[in-house]
């Protein structure tokens, strides 16, 4: 799945506030901001639709309550978010060691990983 490709999937206002700050925090893993991570950020924000008040909202909005928001999103719901992560992650052609210890830390948080289908 690539992240333009996301309009199939109906995320609510306060879920898509959350999948922008985790992936935010992604991107600020590494402690370098790649322009290839920003064009990913653009194609995540339209293809799950976000608005700039929603942006802007989404800013304002801390990493705790963004994955209380993503704890009680649908497991099928959970598993696209973790495709957005891991290419997130990889958008700039490293794939950092801080950006997958904050990917398996947020799965934890939010609860994958014992779901079985």
């Amino acid at each position: 799945m690539k992240i333009k490709k996301l309009r199939k999937v109906q995320f609510e206002e306060i879920e898509k506030k959350a999948i922008f700050v985790m992936t935010h925090e992604v991107i600020l893993a590494d402690g370098t901001i790649h322009p290839s991570e920003v064009e990913a950020m653009k194609d995540l924000q339209e293809g799950i639709g976000m608005g700039p008040d929603l942006i802007a909202e989404a800013k304002q909005t801390s990493v705790d309550e963004a994955l209380v928001s993503l704890h009680n999103m649908t497991y099928s719901k959970k598993k696209v978010l973790a495709q957005i992560l891991e290419e997130m992650a990889i958008s700039d052609n490293h794939l950092h060691e801080k950006e997958m210890q904050l990917i398996i830390q947020t799965f934890k948080n939010i609860g994958i990983g014992g779901e079985t289908e």
